[in-house]
């Protein structure tokens, strides 16, 4: 193995060890070991029921045929200096496509090996569609791909390096959604990695469209597709962005629009070797830089303002939005008032709560309302209103919305923050985050991470199963990145809980606040339905943590009545009972994500 990939994985694990402990170190390396177990398992039962057979292949051909659009894709190929038989295998799986109309743009940006020219020679004299064109000079990957692109003739052009592979069904299926969405402008795919010998391992089922989750990794990757007219006034890759120039024009494209698709299918093979990021992030460690200046440009483009900056984690970034003014965020608690025992301490966990906003965060325009049952000590009320709460008194039973609206009603900053009593702060611009978010005009919710007192994730963002909702992720110790980064980047969900969330109080009043039907559960869920189906995005930031003490202030209970309250109620929002942002073959195998 390559020594800089063993110094990434050490540092990886060092990490762990030092910021969690032993204990964590070691569930880190049993996650691993597991991975690869399930890899296995995995694409033994997939491989052979998503195979695409010879029934599939002259299905496609009579598709094929029946389309009102046959629109040419000009897929992009910039060479240098690869070894033969990885050149080979990318060039033939394009010939292997069953959708006919292509052409295969290659541009050799001067390679030094001899195999090169003689070989795109014999391949390019074979089959018209092969065009080749010879850099005297060697420019790097943008410039090759820009002269690559002064070969394309087609609606639509498709990136491809020059050792990776596509199925033999790719092209249709990206010609399929084309005819049935004619505004496509961007397309992209599932995808998963190949090695030297051919085994297929880490399959990557990506979510639809996802903003924020590009903002902090390049989820949108392989395989993708542009209409060329839009690259093309784009200027098509810059330089300034060379290891990060199929992100940096991914986030350019989609500045100018919004009809971007995605192909639930693994459509592409990301070849592992050496000199790949796909099996080592060290390989090109500049890419990183040129992914940060790409998204901070993106920012500044869109939205005239902000930072990004590196995480720990190898190409995910963090965004650093700059606050529009510094409004008043009115932070809604609902409390019984309710002692626990938190850290080893026996203490009030509203008290606990507070003290933890006062003295950890770092935004101080902040307004604390406490909602109670007229069931809070007078001491432990005292000792509240000291550290600036106030009071909202409710006399009726127990009902979570109503008390959240209650509170918001008598709020008086421009977005609220809803919260449990069983919190505790743990970073400090946690608001700052949040809010960051929460000021976009197409963001509706705003959600954070929770873990519990000993470090394993209560929420990570809210999926859609069967109709059903679950948290993602629910249970496991918070330890590494997560599937594809899903822990440690930010994430479009369709919910997030109601135990944080922050959002404008305009965005909470428009969708009706939060439906009284649902007093105990489901309430979150449902109102940010609401917020999805008026098409506001619902965020996970991941780079916000708090401690969730979880149920301790009443008991967890399961009402029937409002799962089927709820179901009845969205089962016309999604008819398929889909989750747009979780890929229905983690449903079917969820061991993936462990």
């Amino acid at each position: 193995m390559d020594v800089n990939i063993v110094k990434f994985k050490l540092g990886k694990l060092w990490n762990i060890y030092r910021k969690q402990g032993l204990r964590y170190a070691f569930t880190f390396l049993w996650g691993k070991l597991k991975k690869k177990i399930t890899n296995k398992l995995f694409y033994k039962n997939f491989s052979q029921s998503n195979s695409f057979t010879e029934s599939d292949r002259k299905r496609a051909i009579s598709e094929i045929e029946a389309f009102a659009l046959k629109p040419v894709f000009s897929i992009i190929c910039p060479v240098y200096n690869v070894d033969e038989k990885w050149l080979v295998k990318a060039i033939e799986s394009v010939q292997k496509q069953v959708y006919p109309y292509w052409e295969l743009c290659i541009a050799d940006d001067a390679s030094t090996t001899p195999h090169i020219k003689p070989l795109l020679e014999k391949y390019a004299s074979a089959d018209p569609r092969i065009k080749v064109t010879y850099r005297e000079v060697s420019g790097n990957i943008s410039a090759a791909s820009n002269s690559a692109l002064t070969l394309a003739t087609g609606t639509y052009i498709a990136l491809l390096d020059n050792d990776d592979e596509i199925t033999e069904n790719a092209l249709y299926e990206n010609a399929k959604v084309i005819n049935e969405h004619p505004d496509a402008d961007l397309i992209y795919s599932d995808e998963d990695k190949i090695d030297e010998q051919n085994n297929h391992f880490d399959a990557w089922f990506k979510p639809d469209w996802s903003p924020e989750y590009l903002l902090s990794h390049m989820y949108v990757c392989h395989f993708s597709m542009y209409r060329k007219k839009i690259v093309d006034e784009l200027g098509g890759f810059r330089s300034a962005c060379d290891g990060a120039q199929d992100y940096d024009l991914c986030l350019r494209a989609t500045e100018q629009t919004r009809s971007v698709y995605h192909i639930p299918k693994i459509l592409y093979h990301w070849r592992t070797i050496a000199s790949s990021t796909a099996s080592n992030p060290l390989a090109k460690s500049y890419a990183y830089e040129a992914g940060r200046k790409a998204v901070e440009e993106h920012l500044q483009r869109k939205l005239k303002t902000g930072t990004v900056s590196f995480t720990e984690y190898y190409g995910v970034y963090k965004v650093n939005h700059t606050l529009a003014g510094q409004p008043i965020v009115s932070i809604v608690i609902p409390s019984a008032g309710k002692g626990a025992t938190i850290k080893g301490r026996h203490n009030y966990l509203l008290e606990n709560c507070l003290t933890s906003i006062v003295n950890k965060s770092t935004y101080k325009q902040i307004e604390l309302i406490v909602v109670d049952g007229n069931d809070i000590d007078p001491s432990l009320q005292h000792t509240c209103e000291q550290l600036g709460a106030r009071f909202v008194h409710c006399a009726d039973a127990f009902n979570f919305s109503q008390r959240i609206n209650m509170g918001v009603r008598e709020s008086r900053g421009e977005y609220v923050l809803m919260l449990n009593d069983d919190m505790e702060i743990i970073t400090p611009d946690w608001i700052e985050q949040l809010l960051g978010f929460a000021q976009q005009p197409d963001i509706g919710a705003v959600g954070a991470k929770l873990i519990t007192e000993q470090h394993q994730i209560q929420h990570a963002g809210i999926i859609l199963v069967d109709g059903a909702p679950g948290h993602i992720y629910y249970g496991i110790p918070d330890v590494g990145q997560g599937y594809f980064n899903a822990l440690v980047s930010y994430k479009n969900y369709l919910a997030v809980t109601g135990a944080c969330i922050l959002i404008s109080k305009n965005k909470y009043m428009e969708v009706g606040m939060m439906d009284e039907g649902f007093p105990v559960n489901f309430n979150d869920v449902d109102f940010c339905l609401k917020l999805h189906e008026k098409g506001f995005r619902n965020v996970y930031v991941s780079g916000v943590v708090l401690y969730h003490y979880e149920s301790v202030t009443r008991v967890k209970g399961f009402k029937a009545a409002e799962m089927q309250k709820f179901v009845s109620k969205w089962e016309h929002y999604t008819p398929a009972q889909t989750d747009p942002y979780y890929s229905p073959v983690l449903v079917k195998y969820p061991a993936l994500l462990k």
